[in-house]
């Protein structure tokens, strides 16, 4: 390896880290530090990275994204020396790895195609950027280029490594350490993802989603709970906004949970489409779902709809349609109503509101005179809920 082709990785290597450290800290602030301030990664409504951290997309078999990158980039640091460090009398054992550029090459490429998919994922189902994890998709990729042998083919370099893989595990000493490296492996991966104990967001998110089936007591439209509920939350939401998923599940639970407070939840689509307060483009595709949810209404199945578009995260107008039919919609109105007047209106209105109370992101909930920007821990919201005069019933009071 080259001087120069070494301090170039190297550099690249040292920034993917950091990165990923930092990522690491805005995901333990995110979902273990309910008093955490924003991360300087929070930027607008669209490129949030602690929006991206709630998320159980920001995990993979129990464990962050950001702590895989961590082990990503030691391993690559690890490569780098690893002709170095073969040399050392109690380290020679370190010569199994013969081609270091060749595994290097392979390993960021890999990452780079996974991250391509996370870049999916982002756009379409979360709704939100995290700009630092997309910083780590570009530097993936230039380490691959740069440990690239552009002599040879890419396939050379596949083949090359695969070759000294299983070169290696001929030798029954490189095996048996081999086996013990993915057993420990795999218990430690059995174990996150079973109990869940690095991702309190995924063990949150479904418990929340048990109260989905509860009763949601009185619904007319957008409202649902008690009636003449002496406490009225007001709950600004986009369809498309991955934290405003979360919100919703809150919702439903402190329905479940107290008995003097009713939901009333309020569409704010941040598209330009159709809300020409929007500086920049926002989330691409909330104009229509915010549209289907006014046409559910008019049916009284304003909350069928809203479960549909934040559980199931339909990406477009067929998908929609698919899922209204599994919940006995009319499907012909529904189509009428999508273009009528009033739903024209309903929409205009929204926005015109929203602007009024100067809602600027989502999930914005105005509990009584309270006002809760974006989504921490569930239990900072009941403690709100309680202090504006909401009343837990008797079965919750204790837990």
């Amino acid at each position: 390896m080259s001087k120069v082709k070494r301090f170039s990785i190297l550099f690249l290597v040292l920034l993917g880290l950091a990165l990923s450290i930092e990522l690491c800290v805005v995901y333990y602030n995110a979902n273990f530090n309910v008093n955490a301030q924003p991360s300087i990664c929070v930027i607008s409504e669209t490129m949030d990275c602690d929006s991206v951290a709630k998320t159980a997309y920001s995990q993979f078999l129990g464990v962050p994204l950001s702590l895989w990158g961590v082990l990503l980039y030691l391993f690559l640091l690890f490569m780098i020396f690893v002709d170095k460090l073969k040399n050392i009398k109690f380290l020679n054992f370190l010569g199994v790895f013969k081609n270091p550029l060749s595994y290097i090459f392979c390993i960021s490429l890999f990452s780079f195609i996974v991250s391509m998919y996370l870049a999916y994922i982002s756009f379409v189902k979360i709704n939100s950027i995290c700009v630092f994890c997309v910083i780590t998709y570009f530097i993936d990729f230039i380490i691959a280029l740069t440990a690239k042998n552009w002599k040879d083919g890419i396939l050379f370099e596949l083949k090359t490594s695969i070759k000294d893989f299983i070169d290696a595990i001929k030798i029954k000493r490189y095996a048996f350490w081999f086996l013990l490296i993915m057993l420990l492996g795999i218990s430690v991966v059995s174990y996150t993802s079973v109990s869940n104990i690095l991702v309190p967001q995924v063990i949150e998110q479904k418990k929340m989603q048990e109260y989905l089936s509860e009763d949601r007591g009185f619904i007319d439209g957008n409202t649902m709970g008690v009636k003449n509920g002496e406490l009225v939350i007001h709950e600004f939401i986009d369809f498309n906004c991955g934290a405003c998923f979360i919100a919703n599940l809150y919702m439903h639970r402190i329905i479940s949970e107290f008995e003097n407070v009713r939901v009333e939840q309020h569409i704010i689509p941040f598209e330009k489409e159709c809300n020409p307060y929007m500086p920049i483009e926002g989330h691409k595709g909330s104009c229509l779902k915010a549209k289907y949810a006014f046409a559910a209404a008019l049916q009284n199945k304003y909350w069928q709809m809203s479960d549909i578009l934040f559980m199931e995260s339909p990406e477009n107008e067929k998908e929609i349609i698919e899922k209204a039919r599994l919940v006995d919609f009319d499907i012909k109105k529904l189509k009428e109503d999508l273009d009528s007047e009033q739903v024209k209106k309903e929409l205009e209105d929204a926005v015109t509101e929203a602007q009024m109370h100067s809602i600027t992101g989502t999930p914005t909930i105005f509990v009584g005179i309270k006002k809760v920007m974006g989504v921490g821990p569930y239990q900072q919201l009941q403690d709100v809920v309680i202090s504006q005069g909401g009343r837990l019933k008797k079965e919750y009071e204790q837990k």
